[in-house]
């Protein structure tokens, strides 16, 4: 299967070198230069706009870092919607607003073109191993004519609805996820500042109904060893939260407690912590209280 990749930054970067390293003949598409010659070194063929990668591949997957850049590279003077033919298929992979998603499927439909939304979660780590969660908004012939490539990519891939379905599902995870870390970190901060020891603290807590992915894997792995390298950036996070805290504004349903963590998330990323690892929540948490939280 031949598939061209739009955006290597991050996630995109290793989910090309994943399918590279699998076998796929695999096309790309970045502003970083540097990134794109180090996955050509791969066996990877680069091109000079999203257009011209268009005309080559029938597989395109688009990974950008906001809705305004994937509008760009859809429907811009060099963009895809003209190269595009009735057997392409646009494989949108960006963390967007599904609003936008359904908007630019609805111009894509009228102009005969084809497109999924397949957001991705599981961070750097399971992009590298192809083992992401992968939730899915499109046809189901579209989706099954894909499957194997998510698969390459992904152990647990969902077919969720409609397009604008799997980006709807992504801003909805991250507003749990964002959330759960946020109380977790709270947490663990307050019984340090009683005298608990946190790694003792996250044995209980992972033996007990308080378990999840930050106190398994985020706190012990990051926050503990005071690793907070660069993988989903705090403006990321932030951003998924405001998209999914204006659908449900949208939907006229009050949100209490994710809405609270969202004022928490936004005071520091007004701390000028958005490009950083969206982990240094905790740090946020411990300078409000004055405490260090480390194995």
């Amino acid at each position: 299967m031949r598939v061209g990749i739009i955006g290597l930054g991050n996630m995109g970067g290793r989910i090309a070198k994943r399918l590279l390293t699998e076998g796929f003949e695999v096309g790309l598409f970045d502003v970083n230069e540097t990134t794109v010659r180090q996955l050509v070194d791969m066996g990877g063929k680069s091109f000079s706009t999203p257009g011209e990668l268009a005309e080559e591949f029938q597989y395109i997957i688009t990974i950008l870092p906001n809705v305004s850049i994937v509008k760009e590279t859809l429907l811009g003077e060099k963009g895809l919607l003209n190269r595009l033919t009735e057997k392409s298929l646009l494989i949108e992979m960006t963390s967007s607003e599904p609003s936008v998603t359904k908007e630019l499927n609805d111009i894509m439909t009228t102009n005969h073109l084809r497109m999924i939304d397949a957001p991705v979660s599981g961070g750097i780590q399971k992009a590298e191993n192809g083992s992401l969660a992968i939730m899915v908004g499109g046809k189901t012939q579209d989706v099954q004519e894909v499957y194997p490539l998510l698969q390459s990519i992904g152990e647990n891939i969902t077919h969720v609805g409609e397009v604008g379905s799997g980006h709807t599902m992504k801003a909805l995870n991250n507003l749990i996820s964002a959330t759960t870390l946020a109380a977790t970190g709270e947490a663990i901060a307050l019984g340090v500042k009683l005298g608990l020891d946190p790694n003792r603290m996250l044995d209980v807590v992972n033996s007990s109904t308080g378990r999840s992915f930050s106190s398994e894997y985020k706190l012990p792995n990051q926050v503990l060893t005071r690793d907070f390298e660069v993988g989903f950036t705090l403006d990321l996070m932030v951003k998924d939260l405001k998209i999914a805290l204006g659908m449900a504004e949208e939907e006229k349903v009050p949100m209490m407690i994710t809405g609270a963590s969202y004022q928490l998330w936004k005071q520091a990323w007004s701390k000028g912590r958005g490009p950083r690892d969206h982990t240094e929540i905790i740090q946020h948490i411990e300078e409000m209280i004055d405490i260090e939280i480390k194995g």
